[in-house]
């Protein structure tokens, strides 16, 4: 396959759109219209960025992964966080959803959403297992840092700059003994159960940072997880880390959900702009129209 695909985390991007300035997401009116704008204008940006694009996907998260299933502790500290804002996060959550919908039905975008995955694995499954071309991953998540390859890049907005990983084995060994707090993945010495039981409730969970890792793989780290019997913590994170650990019928799903995909018939190209106003594009479409027609 010639030409280049640009796999975009939907809701990475549209959460750094949200919260920028111009946006006032904690406004009482916040201008959800410039959001999309936002939106469409990035993606649309990156066509011209990236050399050869052929394809568009969009990775949007169900809202019940699979890695809450096996460790039902994961994300939970997100609530709370929601809940301390001066956000309504159900009205942002609308709007994705429907935004998402849109151009679904207008624009030439593959919008994938797959039972039981979230977009990280909607990604990884495409760049590891589906797609023998040129791939360009953007997102200013890490985690993605374990899928550089040859022909696939990462391209973080945020720093406006490529992210390479040479080793991407220790980059997923390091993971998984530092733990991922904002993902509520605990640290190698921390119990799934810590916080729950009367001798660990309300008090921090072990300590275990960069100085510690550097120490346990000068040791060795899989003698140290052994000398120290913290093997099945190791799994656990492992497991919620390492793409290689998406459940076999989760990367059916999503390698059936790509390969099945029909895009929205051109003629739609312009009742999206034209419906939202988007004077800038609709001022020059015919190239707009040519730069999307790409995508067929």
């Amino acid at each position: 396959m010639s030409g280049t695909s640009l796999l975009i985390d939907y809701h990475n991007m549209s959460f750094r759109c949200f919260f920028t300035k111009e946006i006032g997401i904690t406004t009482p009116a916040p201008d959800f219209q410039l959001w999309k704008y936002m939106m469409i204008n990035s993606i649309y940006g990156a066509l011209y960025k990236i050399d050869n694009v052929r394809e568009v996907i969009l990775a949007i998260d169900d809202s019940q992964p699979w890695r809450k299933v096996y460790f039902p502790r994961y994300k939970e500290s997100r609530k709370k966080r929601r809940e301390d804002t001066d956000i309504d996060w159900q009205i942002l959550y609308n709007i994705l959803e429907k935004y998402a919908l849109e151009m679904k039905e207008k624009l030439p975008f593959k919008v994938l959403k797959v039972s039981r995955a979230e977009a990280d694995d909607v990604i990884a499954i495409l760049s590891m297992e589906v797609i023998d071309r040129d791939k360009v991953i953007i997102s200013n998540d890490e985690d993605f840092q374990q899928l550089c390859s040859g022909k696939t890049k990462l391209y973080n907005p945020s720093k406006k700059e490529y992210i390479e990983c040479e080793d991407t084995e220790g980059f997923i060994v390091k993971k998984s003994l530092l733990g991922q707090p904002k993902d509520d993945i605990f640290n190698i010495k921390t119990p799934s159960d810590w916080g729950l039981t009367p001798d660990t409730e309300g008090k921090r969970k072990p300590g275990y940072g960069v100085a510690a890792l550097e120490k346990t793989m000068k040791f060795g780290w899989q003698e140290w997880l052994k000398e120290n019997k913290l093997e099945e913590n190791f799994k656990r994170n492992r497991i919620l880390i390492d793409f290689r650990m998406i459940p076999k019928p989760i990367r059916g799903n999503i390698a059936k959900a790509y390969k099945d995909y029909n895009l929205a018939s051109p003629e739609n190209i312009y009742k999206f702009f034209k419906e939202n106003g988007f004077r800038s594009f609709l001022e020059d479409f015919t190239k707009v129209e040519n730069k999307l027609m790409e995508l067929y």
